[in-house]
C-alpha cells in the first residue's frame, strides 16, 4: 500500500525520529488526500503536535536547513541534508477571522491540538490525518468516506466563508479530481461568492493555475464558476455558459475563453484583474486576433503568414488548442521544416537588403522583407540556402 511505504521511508529518517522521540508527528493534509486517491504527491505537510516552533526548529536545524516563513510563524520550511525536496512542517493552528481579505486573519497556536487543526481545513477529503509513528489515521470528519464518493463537502459550514479563497478551491479540487461538490456547500459558495471580490487577482489566478498544470478539466472549472456565480464577482455580470466542448484546454485557451464568456477582453482581463505573466497576456492578445482574422483570409500565403507573424509577436502560440485546424496545419508544416516558422530560418535579412540593394529608408526595407517571408513560406525560392537566397534577393531587387 502506498501509505505504508510512505510511512516506512518517514520514520528510516533521522530527523523525523527525533521529533517522535519529542512528540505526536502527523502526515497532513493534500499529501494523504492523494494517497487515498491513487495519486502521486510531490508534497509532504507535517504537522508537529506537543512542540513549540522554536524547539522544532532547535531539532531539525540539526538535519538541515530549518526556516520559519509566513506571517503567522507557525509554518516551517525544511530542506533535510542531502535532498532536494523541501518540506512544511508546522505546528497545530486555528484561524480566526477579524478583517477582510486574506490577510484579516489571527493564527492561533496556543493549546491547540490536531484534532483542532483538522476543523479549520477547508475540505473534509484535505482534513485527514496519519500518524507516522503508529500508522493511526485519524479522519474525524469522514475525508475518506467523501473521497470514496467522490464529493467536495465543507469541514466546518460555519467558517467555510471566512476564507473566500476556499469557494475557488472547491472549484478547483472538483475539476482536477473529477468530484462532485456537496449540496450545502455548493449552497454555501453561492451565497458567499460575491466575497471573491475581497481576494487580489493573483491569489485568484494561482487557484485557476492549479487546474491547468494538475491535469483538471477545464469544462468543469468554468460550469462551477458560472454555477456558483464566482463569475459575478469576476465580472460583474453572469458570463456565458457552454456546456461541452471546453475539457481540455491549455493555459492560453482557458484565459481567453474565461475572458471572452465573460464579455470581456479575453487579454485586458487577465492583465488587469487577474495580474498575469506579460508573456501569456501577449498569447492571449495574439490569439484574440488570429481568430478575428482568420475567417477574412481565404488564400494559402496570406493565412501563412498571418501564422509567421503571429509566432513572432508570441512564440507560445503554436501550443494553443483551439486553433483552427488549418492553422495547426501549417504549424505542422513549419515544425517539419517544410516552410519556416520565424525570420531567423530564412537565410537572408534587412542586413542584405540594405547591402545588395543600397537601400536605407526603413518602411522600404519593411516591404521587401514582407515580399521574402511571403516568398520563402511559399516556397518560391529556397530559403534554406545561402547562395540561393542571395541570388532570389539579387533578383527582387534587380
Amino acid at each position: 500500500m502506498q501509505l505504508d511505504d510512505l510511512l516506512s521511508n518517514l520514520i528510516k529518517q533521522d530527523w523525523i525520529r527525533a521529533l517522535i522521540r519529542k512528540s505526536e508527528v502527523y502526515l497532513v493534509g493534500g499529501s494523504v488526500r492523494d494517497i487515498f486517491l491513487n495519486k502521486k504527491s510531490k508534497d509532504i505537510d507535517i504537522v508537529v503536535d506537543g512542540l513549540s516552533i522554536n524547539k522544532i526548529l532547535d531539532i531539525l536545524q540539526l538535519y538541515g536547513n530549518a526556516n520559519v516563513e509566513g506571517e503567522s510563524f507557525a509554518v516551517i520550511k525544511f530542506r533535510p541534508d542531502n535532498q532536494k525536496e523541501i518540506i512544511d512542517i508546522a505546528v497545530p493552528r486555528i484561524d480566526r477571522k477579524i478583517g477582510k481579505g486574506h490577510k484579516g486573519f489571527e493564527v492561533i497556536t496556543n493549546e491547540v491540538n490536531i484534532e483542532d487543526d483538522l476543523k479549520r481545513r477547508d475540505f473534509t477529503v484535505n482534513s485527514i490525518a496519519v500518524n507516522i509513528d503508529t500508522g493511526e489515521i485519524l479522519d474525524p470528519f469522514d475525508g475518506i468516506s467523501d473521497i470514496n464518493n467522490k464529493l467536495i463537502k465543507a469541514t466546518n459550514l460555519q467558517t467555510f466563508s471566512d476564507d473566500a479563497l476556499r469557494i475557488l478551491r472547491g472549484i478547483q479540487f472538483a475539476a482536477r479530481f473529477g468530484f462532485d461538490i456537496d449540496h450545502k456547500t455548493l449552497r454555501m459558495m453561492k451565497k458567499d461568492s460575491h466575497l471573491i471580490k475581497e481576494i487580489t487577482g493573483e491569489r485568484i489566478l494561482d487557484e485557476l493555475m492549479k487546474i491547468i498544470h494538475k491535469e483538471g478539466d477545464t469544462q468543469i472549472a468554468l460550469n462551477l464558476i458560472h454555477e456558483t456565480n464566482v463569475d459575478k464577482a469576476l465580472f460583474d455580470k453572469k458570463m456565458l455558459k457552454y456546456d461541452k466542448g471546453f475539457e481540455n484546454l491549455d493555459e492560453i485557451s482557458f484565459f481567453y475563453m474565461l475572458g471572452l464568456i465573460g464579455d470581456q477582453n479575453p487579454a485586458e482581463f487577465y492583465k488587469n484583474k487577474l495580474k498575469g505573466k506579460v508573456e501569456i497576456e501577449k498569447a492571449i492578445e495574439t490569439l484574440d486576433q488570429i481568430l478575428t482574422l482568420w475567417p477574412r483570409f481565404h488564400e494559402n500565403e496570406d493565412k501563412r503568414y498571418l501564422v509567421f507573424k503571429a509566432i513572432k509577436k508570441s512564440p507560445l502560440i503554436i501550443n494553443v488548442t483551439i486553433l483552427p485546424k488549418d492553422f495547426d496545419d501549417i504549424i505542422l508544416n513549419m515544425r517539419m521544416n517544410k516552410i519556416p516558422m520565424k525570420s531567423s530560418d530564412i537565410q537572408i535579412n534587412g542586413e542584405d537588403i540594405i547591402l545588395i540593394g543600397n537601400i536605407k529608408e526603413g518602411p522600404e526595407i519593411g516591404l521587401f522583407l514582407e515580399k521574402i517571408y511571403r516568398d520563402a513560406l511559399m516556397n518560391k525560392f529556397n530559403w534554406k540556402n545561402r547562395n540561393n537566397s542571395i541570388d532570389y534577393l539579387e533578383n527582387l531587387l534587380s
